[in-house]
C-alpha cells in the first residue's frame, strides 16, 4: 500500500527532526541557519508526514519561488522511509505548488554521483541542462575532502 502525505509547513519546532535527516542523508548537511534563512525569506518550505503518526516527520523540501520559474533547493527523505515513493509524491506536491505560482520551469542542481535522484527527476521529465564543477565541496566521515561536480536539471511545468 502506498504511503499518502500530509503536507504542511515546515515551523520552528521541526527543526531538531529535520537536522537529525538531514545530517542522515547528505554527506554535506544544510545548516540550520539555511533552513531557517529560507523559511525567513518566505520560500516554500514544505514538510511531509503520515497520517498514521502526524508528528514524525518523514520528509520535507525546501524551493524557491521566483519570476516564472522555481528552484528546488532541497529535497530529502528520511531514511527509514526511502524507496516508499515518498520523494516522488514530494516532488509532484513541489511541481503543483510551481503551476500555481505560475511557473513554467523548474531547477535543481544534484550531485554527479547520486544515480537515485537523477533517475528520480528524469522520471518526473526533468532534463540535464548542464554541470557546475566542484559546486559541493564536502569532508567524508572518513576525512577525505571530496570536490563534487552539480548536474543542472530542469523540467518544464505544465
Amino acid at each position: 500500500m502506498k504511503n499518502t502525505l500530509i503536507y504542511s509547513k515546515i515551523t520552528a519546532i521541526d527543526w531538531p527532526q529535520i537536522i537529525e535527516i538531514e545530517q542522515q542523508v547528505y554527506p554535506n548537511p544544510w545548516p540550520l541557519k539555511i533552513m531557517q534563512d529560507c523559511v525567513a525569506a518566505g520560500y516554500q518550505c514544505i514538510k511531509g508526514t503520515l497520517a498514521t503518526n502526524p508528528d514524525e516527520i518523514v520528509c520535507y523540501a525546501f524551493m524557491m519561488v521566483g519570476f516564472e520559474e522555481t528552484n528546488l533547493l532541497n529535497i530529502s527523505v528520511n531514511p527509514q522511509y526511502q524507496r516508499q515513493s515518498l520523494a516522488s509524491q514530494m516532488l509532484h506536491r513541489l511541481m503543483l505548488v510551481s503551476r500555481i505560482n505560475q511557473a513554467k520551469q523548474m531547477w535543481l542542481e544534484v550531485r554527479e554521483s547520486n544515480l537515485a535522484a537523477i533517475r528520480l527527476y528524469e522520471k518526473h521529465g526533468f532534463n540535464s541542462i548542464g554541470k557546475r564543477r566542484n559546486y559541493y565541496i564536502y569532508t567524508t566521515v572518513e576525512g577525505r575532502k571530496v570536490k563534487e561536480h552539480a548536474i543542472v536539471m530542469a523540467a518544464k511545468i505544465q
